[in-house]
């Protein structure tokens, strides 16, 4: 076992399944000897006014959650919901893990939220979007790392020298094989926030802050339902030097840049076979 993190616990958001690229990374963590906490979507008591539907995606969606982690990391492995939407949800993160004494030597940011997107349906034009949807999406997926930064060092949980990881895709900055429109407008401002925050916290904290961008990916139950995006993925495999990622491929980067004392910030790492280097 490489020790590399030994001693050290991170918070990972954004598992959903057994899927999940962040469980993937929350394992990894684990075999090199540090520590997790993980949050899940689920209701809360700062959720009012929902409809019955609503209630019911949030419950099985922390359900699903918790079995995961049961499943996958073990009953020890401590969870809680999280709604990066509800500023007391978060709020609330930190001042559970604070009323424990938990520190935090970094977290992993792996939420992503584009109602434009759904089951089975081709990905709607950019010209057909929202403003609902495009707000929702730079808030979930973007914005949201700003508070959760916010109240983990307002409560003194996520500790000087940490290390803060976002997961993103080569279609924040390019035009890809997959439909990547609403979505990878708040993911080029994710990677933007990752720059800005890595300077300012780098002088302020010490603190590392990088992102990831990743191969196309159908593991999950979130990619798999999205229309196209497997022919992105046998695109991507055969245009690649070396063929898509693999989860093992993205655990192993984050778990890198999540070791301490590293110089190593504001960086847009490339875990997808070489497929970046292509025009």
């Amino acid at each position: 076992m490489n020790n590399s993190l030994k001693g050290l616990t991170f918070l990972v958001t954004g598992i959903i399944d057994s899927g999940s690229l962040a469980l993937s990374i929350a394992k990894q963590i684990r075999s090199e000897g540090g520590d997790v906490i993980c949050t899940g979507l689920g209701k809360t008591k700062y959720h009012e006014n929902l409809s019955e539907k609503a209630i019911s995606y949030l419950e099985k969606s922390y359900e699903s959650f918790s079995k995961t982690i049961e499943e996958e990391l073990g009953k020890e492995t401590m969870t809680l919901p999280l709604d990066v939407t509800l500023d007391k949800s978060i709020e609330e993160v930190a001042d559970t893990l604070e009323a424990k004494s938990i520190q935090l030597n970094g977290f992993i940011h792996s939420i992503a939220m584009d109602k434009s997107i759904k089951s089975g349906m081709v990905v709607k034009p950019l010209l057909q979007i929202t403003k609902e949807e495009f707000f929702q999406a730079m808030e979930v997926s973007a914005f949201s790392i700003i508070p959760l930064t916010k109240a983990l060092l307002d409560k003194k949980v996520l500790q000087n020298n940490s290390s803060i990881l976002a997961l993103s895709y080569i279609g924040a900055e390019k035009i890809v094989q997959h439909p990547y429109k609403n979505i990878g407008i708040a993911k080029a401002a994710l990677e933007r926030i990752v720059k800005e925050l890595a300077f300012e916290l780098g002088k302020s904290h010490s603190m590392r802050v990088n992102a990831i961008r990743f191969s196309p990916y159908t593991g999950s139950k979130a990619g798999s339902a999205i229309q196209g995006l497997q022919e992105a993925v046998d695109f991507c495999d055969s245009h690649s030097p070396l063929g898509n990622a693999r989860p093992e491929d993205i655990a192993l980067e984050s778990t890198y840049l999540l070791q301490p004392n590293l110089r190593v910030t504001g960086e847009i790492r490339n875990v997808d076979g070489g497929y970046h280097i292509r025009g």
